[in-house]
């Protein structure tokens, strides 16, 4: 099976292995670093560097984030269901319409 590839906006045929170890690019993917910038815990108050910190940290006195709340999750429809309350209650004492 052909594979083809676009090099320098062309669409051409890919090399063999031979030609990647002379184009000096490796064969192997990169991996993926995070960009997490570290901060102290606000429950143990050691610094949090990672993800998985950051989940074991909040697991171990059963925190959550609600940006991490699937957007059907119940604590987020009752959250949007307050906001659109203010939102009329607001617009209301103003004597407007949404």
């Amino acid at each position: 099976m052909t594979v083809w590839v676009i090099r320098e906006g062309r669409l051409v045929e890919k090399g063999s292995l031979q030609e990647a170890r002379d184009d000096r690019r490796s064969i192997f993917p990169r991996p993926m670093v995070s960009r997490m910038e570290p901060f102290e815990s606000p429950v143990t108050g050691k610094e949090v560097s990672s993800w998985r910190e950051r989940d074991r940290d909040m697991a171990a006195v059963d925190a959550f984030d609600r940006r991490d709340l699937p957007k059907d999750h119940k604590f987020s429809k009752g959250r949007e269901a307050q906001y659109n309350d203010a939102r009329r209650s607001r617009s209301a004492e103003r004597g407007g319409s949404d």
